[in-house]
C-alpha cells in the first residue's frame, strides 16, 4: 500500500512539473534616493512558491553573483541609470532573468566664469547637472566678502585685484546635495599714457599725432585701427583701448577746431612732464597779446588765475597739481573779446 501511495505523488509531480505550472515571472521594485544612501531592491517574482532561488547582477557584469534573497540593500558608486539584473530559479529547473535601470539620484556641481579683470563684471555659468532629480536651491559665494546670492547665472564686478575662492552649492527636491570651489584670478586693467606730439586743439588744420604708451598686448584707434601711433587731421572725439590678458582700459578725448578767426584755445592739454603739451596755449596771443585768464572746477570754484597770461599754466593751482578731468575757463582779451569755454587735463 505505501509503495502505490509513493508512486502516485511521483506521478502526480511529474505531470504537474510537465504541465507549466510551476513557470515564474521575475520582477522587482526599487526605492529611489541620492547618491550615498542605500537602495532596496524587492524581488516581486511571482509566483512566490515556485521559486527556487533568487540572485543578483548589481555590478553590470552579467553574472548573478553579488547578492541572493527577496530583499537586498545596494549601495551604487554613481549617479545616473544602473542596470540590475534578477535571475529567478524556478522548482522545475526552469531558470529565468529580467534587468531594469535602477536611477541613482544626485547633483554634480559645474560651472564657468568669463576673464577675471578687475572692474570688469564677471559672467558665472551654472553647469550643474541634476539626474533624476531638481535643483531647488543654489548659493553662490564669490570669495570677496560680498553677500551670497541664489541665482543661476550670475554677475558680479571685483573690485580688488588677487585670487579668489568661488564657490557653488547646490541643494536637489530629494535632498541631494553638492558644492565645487574654484579660484578665479582677478587681473589688474592695463595702464595707459596718451603722448601728443603737436597741441591738442588744431588751429589751421595742423596735425597730431597720438601715442599710446604703457604695459598692454594690444591697442585699438576708434575701434578699428590697430597701432600705438594715431594722427588725427581733424577735430571730433577719439576713442582708445588697450588690452592685457584679455582685460582693457579705454580713454577718450575731443579735439575741437579753430578757425583763424577765433583765439586757438587748446581744449585738452596733458602735464605729465614729458615735454609735449604740458602747457595750456592759447595761440592767439602772438596776435592779441596777453589776455586775463581763469580757470574755475566743476564745483565752480576758481582754481587759477592770472591777469597777463604767457601760455605758462602747468595744471598747477595754489594747492598743488589738479587731477584729470574737465575744467571752465574765461579768458578776455585787452581788445574787449571774450572767450568761454572747457579745457580738459589728462595726465
Amino acid at each position: 500500500m505505501k509503495l502505490l501511495c509513493k508512486i502516485l505523488v511521483v506521478t502526480w509531480i511529474g505531470l504537474f512539473l510537465e504541465s507549466g505550472a510551476f513557470a515564474i515571472t521575475p520582477d522587482f521594485t526599487f526605492t529611489s534616493g541620492c547618491l550615498t544612501t542605500p537602495t532596496t531592491l524587492t524581488s516581486t517574482t511571482t509566483p512566490k512558491d515556485s521559486i527556487l532561488a533568487l540572485l543578483w547582477d548589481l555590478d553590470t557584469d552579467g553574472q548573478f553573483d553579488d547578492a541572493s534573497g527577496e530583499v537586498v540593500v545596494w549601495t551604487f558608486s554613481s549617479i545616473g541609470n544602473h542596470p540590475v539584473g534578477l535571475q529567478a530559479i524556478a522548482l522545475n529547473g526552469d531558470i529565468v532573468a529580467i534587468y531594469k535601470d535602477v536611477p541613482v539620484a544626485g547633483v554634480q556641481a559645474l560651472f564657468s566664469f568669463s576673464a577675471g579683470c578687475m572692474g570688469e563684471p564677471v559672467q558665472f555659468t551654472d553647469l550643474s547637472i541634476a539626474f533624476a532629480d531638481v535643483v531647488v536651491l543654489r548659493t553662490w559665494n564669490f570669495g570677496d566678502g560680498s553677500p551670497s546670492v541664489d541665482i543661476k547665472n550670475p554677475v558680479h564686478t571685483y573690485t580688488s585685484t588677487g585670487t579668489f575662492n568661488v564657490s557653488l552649492w547646490l541643494i536637489t527636491e530629494l535632498g541631494c546635495q553638492d558644492s565645487l570651489i574654484n579660484e578665479i584670478v582677478m587681473q589688474p586693467p592695463p595702464e595707459i599714457t596718451l603722448v601728443f606730439t603737436g597741441d591738442t586743439a588744431t588751429f589751421h588744420n595742423d596735425t597730431i599725432l597720438v601715442e599710446a604708451a604703457g604695459n598692454f598686448d594690444s591697442v585699438v584707434w576708434n575701434g578699428s585701427v590697430h597701432s600705438t601711433l594715431f594722427m588725427i587731421t581733424s577735430p571730433g572725439t577719439y576713442t582708445v583701448q588697450v588690452y592685457k590678458n584679455e582685460c582693457f582700459t579705454s580713454s577718450s578725448f575731443t579735439i575741437r577746431d579753430h578757425p583763424k578767426d577765433q583765439a586757438g584755445i587748446m581744449t585738452l592739454f596733458t602735464p605729465n612732464g614729458d615735454g609735449y603739451n604740458d602747457l595750456w596755449v592759447i595761440k592767439s596771443l602772438e596776435s592779441l597779446g596777453a589776455c586775463s585768464v581763469r580757470v574755475f572746477d566743476s564745483w565752480g570754484s576758481q582754481v587759477y588765475q592770472n591777469d597777463d597770461y604767457r601760455n605758462t599754466w602747468d595744471g598747477q593751482s595754489d594747492k598743488g597739481a589738479l587731477p584729470s578731468g574737465p575744467y571752465y575757463y574765461v579768458v578776455s582779451f585787452s581788445n574787449g573779446e571774450l572767450y568761454k569755454g572747457t579745457v580738459n587735463i589728462l595726465r
